[in-house]
């Protein structure tokens, strides 16, 4: 078992999801050459990172634990 990045449940598994859209991404551009399905994931994979990046924000407003960071 892997070692999540995260220790918020809710942003880990976005970022899970994040990293299967890029693996697909990757696969269908340069394993299977299908330029229109990998731009396709090009693009979920790119709204997906915009919106793990705003919850992250969000995370760092909201979480206590994460005061001291913010008043660096």
């Amino acid at each position: 078992m892997k070692t999540p990045m995260y220790q918020e449940p809710h942003l880990q598994k976005l970022s899970d999801k994040c990293a299967m859209l890029w693996k697909n991404w990757y696969n269908y551009k340069y394993g299977l050459k299908d330029e229109k399905k990998a731009e396709r994931y090009r693009k979920l994979w790119g709204k997906c990172v915009d919106q793990h990046t705003k919850m992250c924000e969000e995370e760092l407003k909201r979480n206590p634990k994460y005061k001291k960071m913010i008043d660096c």
